[in-house]
Protein backbone atom coordinates (compact mmCIF):
# COMPACT_ATOMS: atom_id res chain seq x y z
CA UNK A 1 0.00 0.00 0.00
CA UNK A 2 1.40 3.43 -0.96
CA UNK A 3 1.27 6.36 1.39
CA UNK A 4 0.43 9.75 -0.06
CA UNK A 5 2.90 11.55 2.18
CA UNK A 6 6.15 9.64 2.52
CA UNK A 7 7.75 11.71 5.26
CA UNK A 8 10.23 9.90 7.55
CA UNK A 9 7.89 10.23 10.54
CA UNK A 10 4.91 8.81 8.68
CA UNK A 11 6.93 5.92 7.29
CA UNK A 12 8.38 5.15 10.72
CA UNK A 13 4.93 5.22 12.30
CA UNK A 14 3.60 2.96 9.56
CA UNK A 15 6.45 0.49 10.05
CA UNK A 16 6.08 0.44 13.83
CA UNK A 17 2.31 -0.07 13.66
CA UNK A 18 2.69 -2.96 11.22
CA UNK A 19 5.26 -4.57 13.49
CA UNK A 20 2.87 -4.20 16.40
CA UNK A 21 5.30 -2.01 18.38
CA UNK A 22 2.86 0.85 18.81
CA UNK A 23 -0.88 1.05 19.11
CA UNK A 24 -3.30 2.39 16.53
CA UNK A 25 -2.19 6.00 16.82
CA UNK A 26 -4.42 7.57 14.25
CA UNK A 27 -5.95 10.13 16.61
CA UNK A 28 -5.80 13.87 16.26
CA UNK A 29 -3.93 14.32 19.55
CA UNK A 30 -0.56 15.50 20.83
CA UNK A 31 0.93 12.07 21.42
CA UNK A 32 0.24 9.01 19.22
CA UNK A 33 1.96 6.56 21.51
CA UNK A 34 0.09 4.12 23.72
CA UNK A 35 0.57 4.43 27.46
CA UNK A 36 1.19 1.64 29.94
CA UNK A 37 -1.53 0.98 32.49
CA UNK A 38 -1.71 -2.13 34.66
CA UNK A 39 0.32 -4.18 32.15
CA UNK A 40 -2.05 -3.17 29.36
CA UNK A 41 -1.67 -0.69 26.56
CA UNK A 42 -4.18 2.12 26.33
CA UNK A 43 -4.23 4.56 23.43
CA UNK A 44 -4.87 8.13 24.47
CA UNK A 45 -7.98 9.65 23.06
CA UNK A 46 -8.06 13.07 24.66
CA UNK A 47 -5.62 15.97 24.62
CA UNK A 48 -4.01 16.38 28.02
CA UNK A 49 -5.39 13.13 29.35
CA UNK A 50 -3.68 11.91 32.52
CA UNK A 51 -2.10 8.46 32.78
CA UNK A 52 -5.11 7.03 34.57
CA UNK A 53 -7.92 6.33 32.07
CA UNK A 54 -10.47 6.53 34.89
CA UNK A 55 -9.77 10.26 35.01
CA UNK A 56 -11.02 10.72 31.47
CA UNK A 57 -14.01 13.03 31.78
CA UNK A 58 -16.74 13.89 29.32
CA UNK A 59 -18.02 17.44 29.28
CA UNK A 60 -21.30 18.54 30.92
CA UNK A 61 -23.26 17.30 27.90
CA UNK A 62 -21.53 13.91 27.97
CA UNK A 63 -19.71 14.62 24.71
CA UNK A 64 -16.30 13.28 23.77
CA UNK A 65 -13.70 15.64 22.40
CA UNK A 66 -13.62 15.20 18.61
CA UNK A 67 -10.76 13.03 17.42
CA UNK A 68 -10.21 12.01 13.83
CA UNK A 69 -7.83 9.89 11.81
CA UNK A 70 -7.26 12.50 9.11
CA UNK A 71 -4.65 14.84 10.52
CA UNK A 72 -2.21 12.55 12.24
CA UNK A 73 -1.42 9.35 10.38
CA UNK A 74 -4.13 9.41 7.76
CA UNK A 75 -6.55 6.75 6.69
CA UNK A 76 -3.85 4.63 5.08
CA UNK A 77 -2.27 3.92 8.45
CA UNK A 78 -5.63 3.26 10.13
CA UNK A 79 -6.57 0.75 7.44
CA UNK A 80 -3.13 -0.87 7.42
CA UNK A 81 -3.15 -1.27 11.21
CA UNK A 82 -6.60 -2.86 11.30
CA UNK A 83 -5.81 -5.23 8.44
CA UNK A 84 -2.58 -6.28 10.16
CA UNK A 85 -4.53 -6.73 13.41
CA UNK A 86 -6.96 -9.18 11.79
CA UNK A 87 -4.13 -10.94 9.92
CA UNK A 88 -2.48 -11.61 13.28
CA UNK A 89 -5.72 -13.18 14.48
CA UNK A 90 -5.85 -15.49 11.46
CA UNK A 91 -2.33 -16.81 12.00
CA UNK A 92 -1.99 -16.78 15.80
CA UNK A 93 -5.54 -16.53 17.23
CA UNK A 94 -4.23 -13.88 19.61
CA UNK A 95 -5.08 -10.23 20.23
CA UNK A 96 -2.73 -7.43 21.28
CA UNK A 97 -3.54 -5.59 24.50
CA UNK A 98 -4.20 -2.20 22.92
CA UNK A 99 -7.37 -0.44 24.07
CA UNK A 100 -9.03 2.65 22.65
CA UNK A 101 -10.80 5.07 24.95
CA UNK A 102 -13.13 6.36 22.24
CA UNK A 103 -13.96 5.87 18.58
CA UNK A 104 -12.58 8.07 15.76
CA UNK A 105 -15.11 10.72 14.80
CA UNK A 106 -14.53 10.24 11.06
CA UNK A 107 -15.33 6.52 11.12
CA UNK A 108 -18.35 7.11 8.88
CA UNK A 109 -16.11 8.44 6.08
CA UNK A 110 -14.40 5.09 5.45
CA UNK A 111 -15.44 2.59 2.83
CA UNK A 112 -17.84 0.02 4.33
CA UNK A 113 -15.37 -2.86 4.57
CA UNK A 114 -12.61 -0.64 5.98
CA UNK A 115 -15.02 0.77 8.58
CA UNK A 116 -16.00 -2.75 9.61
CA UNK A 117 -12.36 -3.85 9.86
CA UNK A 118 -11.39 -0.87 12.02
CA UNK A 119 -14.42 -1.20 14.30
CA UNK A 120 -13.85 -4.93 14.87
CA UNK A 121 -10.14 -4.33 15.52
CA UNK A 122 -10.98 -1.70 18.15
CA UNK A 123 -13.71 -3.81 19.77
CA UNK A 124 -12.00 -7.20 20.14
CA UNK A 125 -9.43 -6.20 22.82
CA UNK A 126 -12.15 -4.38 24.78
CA UNK A 127 -14.45 -7.42 24.74
CA UNK A 128 -11.66 -9.82 25.68
CA UNK A 129 -10.66 -7.50 28.52
CA UNK A 130 -14.25 -7.38 29.77
CA UNK A 131 -14.44 -11.17 29.76
CA UNK A 132 -11.05 -11.41 31.45
CA UNK A 133 -12.27 -9.19 34.29
CA UNK A 134 -15.41 -11.30 34.73
CA UNK A 135 -13.41 -14.53 34.68
CA UNK A 136 -10.93 -13.21 37.26
CA UNK A 137 -13.84 -12.25 39.51
CA UNK A 138 -15.24 -15.75 39.08
CA UNK A 139 -11.92 -17.13 40.32
CA UNK A 140 -12.11 -14.61 43.16
CA UNK A 141 -15.55 -15.91 44.17
CA UNK A 142 -14.29 -19.49 44.21
CA UNK A 143 -11.26 -18.47 46.27
CA UNK A 144 -13.39 -16.44 48.70
CA UNK A 145 -15.60 -19.47 49.42
CA UNK A 146 -12.54 -21.67 49.79
CA UNK A 147 -11.04 -19.29 52.37
CA UNK A 148 -14.43 -18.35 53.89
CA UNK A 149 -13.66 -14.68 53.26
CA UNK A 150 -16.98 -13.02 54.12
CA UNK A 151 -15.69 -9.51 53.37
CA UNK A 152 -15.00 -10.36 49.74
CA UNK A 153 -18.18 -12.39 49.42
CA UNK A 154 -20.24 -9.45 50.62
CA UNK A 155 -18.69 -7.24 47.94
CA UNK A 156 -19.43 -9.80 45.22
CA UNK A 157 -23.01 -10.18 46.49
CA UNK A 158 -23.57 -6.45 46.32
CA UNK A 159 -21.97 -6.01 42.89
CA UNK A 160 -23.87 -8.93 41.36
CA UNK A 161 -27.13 -7.97 43.06
CA UNK A 162 -27.87 -11.09 45.08
CA UNK A 163 -31.09 -10.03 46.82
CA UNK A 164 -32.31 -13.36 48.21
CA UNK A 165 -29.81 -13.18 51.07
CA UNK A 166 -28.58 -10.52 53.46
CA UNK A 167 -25.28 -9.48 51.88
CA UNK A 168 -24.29 -7.57 55.00
CA UNK A 169 -24.61 -10.54 57.33
CA UNK A 170 -23.19 -13.55 55.47
CA UNK A 171 -21.31 -14.83 58.50
CA UNK A 172 -24.64 -15.87 60.02
CA UNK A 173 -25.41 -18.28 57.16
CA UNK A 174 -25.15 -22.01 57.76
CA UNK A 175 -23.34 -24.37 55.37
CA UNK A 176 -26.39 -25.28 53.21
CA UNK A 177 -27.21 -21.59 52.66
CA UNK A 178 -23.59 -20.82 51.82
CA UNK A 179 -23.76 -23.53 49.14
CA UNK A 180 -26.88 -21.89 47.74
CA UNK A 181 -25.10 -18.54 47.74
CA UNK A 182 -22.14 -20.06 45.92
CA UNK A 183 -24.40 -21.40 43.17
CA UNK A 184 -26.14 -18.05 42.85
CA UNK A 185 -22.87 -16.16 42.49
CA UNK A 186 -21.24 -18.61 40.07
CA UNK A 187 -24.39 -18.41 37.96
CA UNK A 188 -23.85 -14.67 37.63
CA UNK A 189 -20.08 -14.20 37.57
CA UNK A 190 -19.00 -15.54 34.19
CA UNK A 191 -18.10 -14.66 30.60
CA UNK A 192 -20.05 -14.46 27.32
CA UNK A 193 -19.22 -15.46 23.73
CA UNK A 194 -17.27 -12.76 21.89
CA UNK A 195 -19.39 -13.24 18.76
CA UNK A 196 -22.63 -12.35 20.54
CA UNK A 197 -21.13 -9.32 22.28
CA UNK A 198 -19.54 -8.04 19.08
CA UNK A 199 -22.78 -8.49 17.14
CA UNK A 200 -24.66 -6.47 19.77
CA UNK A 201 -22.05 -3.71 19.69
CA UNK A 202 -22.39 -3.56 15.90
CA UNK A 203 -26.18 -3.42 15.97
CA UNK A 204 -26.48 -1.01 18.92
CA UNK A 205 -23.77 1.41 17.73
CA UNK A 206 -24.26 1.13 13.95
CA UNK A 207 -20.66 -0.03 13.45
CA UNK A 208 -19.51 2.72 15.82
CA UNK A 209 -21.04 5.72 14.07
CA UNK A 210 -24.18 6.28 16.17
CA UNK A 211 -24.50 9.55 18.08
CA UNK A 212 -24.49 7.67 21.39
CA UNK A 213 -21.29 5.76 20.56
CA UNK A 214 -19.51 8.80 19.17
CA UNK A 215 -20.50 11.31 21.85
CA UNK A 216 -20.85 9.14 24.95
CA UNK A 217 -18.89 5.91 24.31
CA UNK A 218 -22.21 4.03 24.50
CA UNK A 219 -21.66 0.80 22.58
CA UNK A 220 -24.67 -1.21 23.75
CA UNK A 221 -27.54 1.28 24.05
CA UNK A 222 -28.02 0.87 27.79
CA UNK A 223 -30.69 3.13 29.29
CA UNK A 224 -30.55 5.36 32.33
CA UNK A 225 -33.45 7.15 34.03
CA UNK A 226 -31.08 9.92 35.13
CA UNK A 227 -30.88 12.14 32.05
CA UNK A 228 -27.80 13.87 33.45
CA UNK A 229 -25.87 10.64 32.95
CA UNK A 230 -26.64 10.12 29.31
CA UNK A 231 -27.74 11.41 25.92
CA UNK A 232 -31.43 11.97 25.20
CA UNK A 233 -32.69 10.13 22.10
CA UNK A 234 -33.79 12.29 19.19
CA UNK A 235 -37.19 11.92 17.54
CA UNK A 236 -38.99 10.95 20.74
CA UNK A 237 -41.42 13.42 22.33
CA UNK A 238 -40.28 14.07 25.92
CA UNK A 239 -38.55 10.71 26.53
CA UNK A 240 -38.34 9.55 30.15
CA UNK A 241 -34.90 8.00 29.67
CA UNK A 242 -31.49 8.66 28.19
CA UNK A 243 -28.86 6.39 26.65
CA UNK A 244 -26.20 6.06 29.34
CA UNK A 245 -22.79 7.59 28.61
CA UNK A 246 -19.41 6.29 29.78
CA UNK A 247 -15.99 7.77 30.41
CA UNK A 248 -14.42 5.39 27.92
CA UNK A 249 -15.26 2.40 25.74
CA UNK A 250 -14.04 -0.16 28.27
CA UNK A 251 -16.45 1.16 30.89
CA UNK A 252 -19.27 0.65 28.40
CA UNK A 253 -18.20 -2.97 27.78
CA UNK A 254 -17.86 -3.69 31.51
CA UNK A 255 -21.28 -2.21 32.30
CA UNK A 256 -22.87 -4.26 29.51
CA UNK A 257 -21.37 -7.52 30.79
CA UNK A 258 -22.46 -6.70 34.34
CA UNK A 259 -25.97 -5.94 33.07
CA UNK A 260 -26.25 -9.33 31.34
CA UNK A 261 -24.90 -10.99 34.48
CA UNK A 262 -27.34 -9.36 36.88
CA UNK A 263 -30.58 -8.18 35.26
CA UNK A 264 -33.62 -10.46 35.79
CA UNK A 265 -34.45 -10.19 32.06
CA UNK A 266 -31.41 -12.33 31.25
CA UNK A 267 -31.88 -15.07 33.84
CA UNK A 268 -32.56 -17.64 31.08
CA UNK A 269 -29.38 -16.57 29.32
CA UNK A 270 -27.39 -17.21 32.49
CA UNK A 271 -29.13 -20.54 33.09
CA UNK A 272 -28.28 -21.67 29.58
CA UNK A 273 -24.67 -20.61 30.12
CA UNK A 274 -24.52 -22.68 33.29
CA UNK A 275 -25.93 -25.65 31.39
CA UNK A 276 -23.28 -25.37 28.66
CA UNK A 277 -20.50 -25.34 31.24
CA UNK A 278 -17.10 -24.67 29.70
CA UNK A 279 -16.62 -21.33 27.94
CA UNK A 280 -14.82 -23.11 25.09
CA UNK A 281 -18.24 -24.38 24.02
CA UNK A 282 -19.94 -20.97 24.05
CA UNK A 283 -21.55 -20.02 20.71
CA UNK A 284 -23.11 -16.66 19.98
CA UNK A 285 -25.89 -18.08 17.82
CA UNK A 286 -27.09 -20.22 20.74
CA UNK A 287 -26.64 -17.62 23.48
CA UNK A 288 -28.38 -14.87 21.50
CA UNK A 289 -31.67 -16.82 21.57
CA UNK A 290 -32.13 -15.49 25.10
CA UNK A 291 -31.77 -11.80 24.19
CA UNK A 292 -35.44 -11.33 23.30
CA UNK A 293 -35.88 -8.92 26.21
CA UNK A 294 -32.90 -6.72 25.27
CA UNK A 295 -35.01 -4.60 22.92
CA UNK A 296 -38.70 -3.79 22.56
CA UNK A 297 -38.86 -5.65 19.23
CA UNK A 298 -38.47 -8.94 21.13
CA UNK A 299 -37.53 -12.00 19.09
CA UNK A 300 -36.95 -9.83 16.01
CA UNK A 301 -33.92 -8.53 17.89
CA UNK A 302 -32.65 -12.10 18.27
CA UNK A 303 -32.98 -12.57 14.50
CA UNK A 304 -31.09 -9.34 13.95
CA UNK A 305 -28.18 -10.42 16.16
CA UNK A 306 -28.05 -13.89 14.62
CA UNK A 307 -28.00 -12.44 11.12
CA UNK A 308 -25.13 -10.14 12.08
CA UNK A 309 -23.15 -13.09 13.47
CA UNK A 310 -23.72 -15.20 10.35
CA UNK A 311 -23.09 -12.49 7.74
CA UNK A 312 -19.82 -11.40 9.32
CA UNK A 313 -18.65 -14.85 10.46
CA UNK A 314 -18.24 -13.60 14.02
CA UNK A 315 -18.15 -17.06 15.64
CA UNK A 316 -14.51 -17.35 14.56
CA UNK A 317 -13.59 -14.82 17.27
CA UNK A 318 -14.88 -16.91 20.21
CA UNK A 319 -11.59 -18.76 20.73
CA UNK A 320 -9.36 -15.66 20.76
CA UNK A 321 -6.92 -15.05 23.61
CA UNK A 322 -4.59 -12.20 24.49
CA UNK A 323 -1.10 -12.19 23.08
CA UNK A 324 1.47 -13.16 25.73
CA UNK A 325 3.70 -10.19 26.46
CA UNK A 326 7.44 -10.85 26.68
Amino acid sequence: MRLKNKTPLTFLAFLLSILGLIGPGFWDIKSPYPIKFEKDYLTRASVGMSFNPNNLDLDDKYNNSTITSRKFFGKEIAIAWSQNFLDQIKTKQTVSRVYFTQLPSDLNTYEIEDKKTIFISIMLPLLLKGNEKAFNERLGVIDAFKKINFTKLEKYCQKYKIKTMDCNNLSSLNVPKLEILKKLLLNRVNVFPISMMLAQAIVESGWGISRFAQKGNALFGQWTWDKKKGITPAGINRPSFAVKSFKNLQDSVDAYILNLNTHPAYSKLRSYRQLVGKSQHFKGLKFSKYLDKYAIIGFEYVKKINLMIKRNNLEKFNSLTFQIEN
